[in-house]
C-alpha cells in the first residue's frame, strides 16, 4: 500500500512540474483592462495594460493602440503610437498605463485593438469595456 501511495505522489508531482513548465513555455502575453479612465474629456484617456511573462531585460513597448466608442460617430476615437516602458523586471505580471489622445467621453462603451511588444515578440491585444471619469462616474 505504501508503494502505491509513493508512486501516486510522484505522479502528481511530475504532473504539476510539467504543467508549470508548460505555462512558462507559452511565452509573453498581454491584455487590456475593461475600464478606461477619461482623464481630460475629449482630449485624453488612460488604458491599463497587463503584460505577462515578459523576461527580465526585454524592452516593453505598446506599439500601437486604437479604440472607438461605437455609440458615437466615426472618428471620435483615441489612439497612441509607439510608447516605450523600458526593460521588463521579469515579474510575472507588469502593469502599463497608456494615455491615448482623442475624443472619448465618460460613461460610454469602448472597443480597441493594438500591439504590445516584449522584446522581439509582438502580442496582439484587443478589448472592450466602459469609460469612467476620474471621479469614477
Amino acid at each position: 500500500m505504501k508503494l502505491t501511495t509513493v508512486v501516486a505522489a510522484a505522479a502528481v508531482i511530475a504532473a504539476l512540474a510539467a504543467a508549470s513548465s508548460a505555462h512558462s513555455s507559452t511565452g509573453p502575453s498581454a491584455s487590456v483592462e475593461n475600464i478606461a479612465t477619461v482623464i481630460i474629456g475629449n482630449v485624453a484617456t488612460d488604458f491599463e495594460f497587463n503584460v505577462y511573462d515578459c523576461p527580465a531585460g526585454d524592452e516593453m513597448v505598446v506599439v500601437e493602440w486604437e479604440a472607438e466608442q461605437p455609440a458615437r460617430a466615426p472618428g471620435e476615437g483615441v489612439s497612441v503610437g509607439s510608447l516605450s516602458f523600458g526593460e521588463s523586471t521579469g515579474a510575472q505580471t507588469q502593469h502599463l498605463t497608456v494615455t491615448a489622445g482623442g475624443n472619448f467621453i465618460a460613461g460610454e462603451r469602448w472597443v480597441g485593438t493594438g500591439l504590445v511588444a516584449c522584446g522581439g515578440v509582438l502580442i496582439p491585444v484587443s478589448g472592450s469595456g466602459t469609460t469612467k471619469s476620474l471621479n469614477g462616474v
